[in-house]
């Protein structure tokens, strides 16, 4: 019975304790109103949209950190100041005349958009809720203004208008143009017809004298009747291979040739034969030769081949199938028996410290020595 008395006593206390603080707490709020407000000016001040709030005659009493972002203004510097003046130019007079009334009209709500600069002069669009709240025995007329800062969207908007207005002049200037369109590029076809033409004759005239060209170039350089390259050619093409191969290290061979007893043939049988003789040989030098490989008819009855990276063992296997190949050829003159004619060979291998002349001089010593010998042979010495 005596721990039950207690608990009642206990409970009877903190009834008496609630009674007390809610008396005191009514107390407090009626001699401060604003110790009220503290947890929601907390709550505004934090808040994501700008706010402000305004007294009966516009004024600012208070504003948060967004506003702040917004028109870049420091709260305690617009405490006090017309929220109309900040938000409108000086220049539109009707403008601020307009928000000011809306500020301190009477009870009620009101939504618009709006062009801003801050105070650095930078350009806002700004969504904004007004409401008027209507004064009360225990509270002064306020005004609260909810502000959103829709510069980015209002600026995309802006944007898609322009692009939208962009394509409809597009558009309109591809209808009214149409026709006209259609006709030039008509006209365009047929230039571009014509010019086609013209670019074809141009390159078929090109090529005729490019392939005119090549053919000087080749007659130039060539011997008519024996279709290897001539003398004058020998010496262009001789000069850059010994160059070459004095640069490489490369070996490099000479071969000069010369046809046996042509001029007793050419008494016999007249020139049109000797010339029938010249001609095949030439066809045979070319077939046993290489491709890297040149020859040339160096004089009337004589012959030279010019083989790069070769040396004088290899160039007389090559001399070797062409004498042989000659003396295999059967010429048969209009009268008489089948002839077989042959050829005297000297190869030389080019040494680097030595010219031109030189090398081509020892090839023809080594063709004379096979003429000594007995001809139709091919001749070669390392000295």
């Amino acid at each position: 019975m005596k721990n039950l008395s207690c608990s009642r006593s206990i409970y009877s206390e903190l009834a008496e304790l609630r009674d007390k603080n809610k008396v005191l707490r009514n107390s407090l709020l009626s001699k401060c109103p604003d110790c009220g407000q503290f947890r929601f000016r907390d709550l505004f001040s934090n808040a994501a949209s700008a706010m402000v709030i305004l007294d009966k005659d516009g004024e600012i009493i208070f504003a948060n950190s967004a506003f702040t972002t917004i028109t870049s203004y420091d709260q305690e510097e617009v405490i006090g100041k017309l929220l109309n003046e900040l938000l409108v130019s000086e220049e539109d007079a009707e403008g601020r005349k307009y928000l000011h009334s809306l500020f301190c009209g009477p009870a009620g709500k009101a939504n618009l958009s709006l062009a801003i600069n801050d105070k650095n002069d930078e350009p806002h669009f700004i969504d904004m809720s007004v409401a008027n709240i209507a004064a009360t025995c225990d509270t002064p007329e306020n005004c609260i203004c909810i502000m959103q800062d829709v510069t980015t969207e209002k600026e995309a908007e802006h944007r898609r208008e322009e692009l939208i207005e962009e394509l409809m002049e597009v558009k309109e200037l591809q209808e009214d143009n149409a026709a006209q369109l259609a006709t030039l590029l008509h006209e365009l076809d047929e230039k571009n017809y014509a010019l086609e033409l013209e670019i074809a004759e141009r390159k078929k005239a090109e090529q005729k004298l490019k392939e005119s060209e090549e053919r000087f170039k080749n007659l130039s350089i060539t011997d008519q009747l024996t279709g290897l390259f001539n003398r004058r050619h020998m010496l262009d093409v001789a000069e850059k291979e010994i160059f070459k191969s004095r640069n490489t290290g490369r070996p490099l061979s000479i071969m000069l040739m010369d046809v046996d007893d042509f001029k007793m043939f050419n008494d016999t049988y007249g020139h049109a034969a000797g010339d029938d003789i010249l001609e095949a040989i030439g066809k045979i030098i070319k077939d046993n030769i290489r491709g890297k490989d040149k020859a040339f008819r160096y004089g009337g009855e004589e012959f030279m081949v010019i083989l790069p990276e070769t040396n004088g063992l290899e160039a007389i296997k090559v001399a070797e199938n062409i004498r042989i190949a000659l003396a295999a050829y059967e010429y048969q003159p209009k009268e008489g028996s089948p002839i077989h004619k042959t050829i005297s060979i000297g190869v030389a291998e080019f040494s680097h410290d030595e010219s031109l002349e030189k090398v081509i001089k020892r090839a023809d010593d080594n063709m004379y020595r096979c003429k000594i010998k007995g001809k139709n042979r091919v001749y070669f010495s390392c000295e």
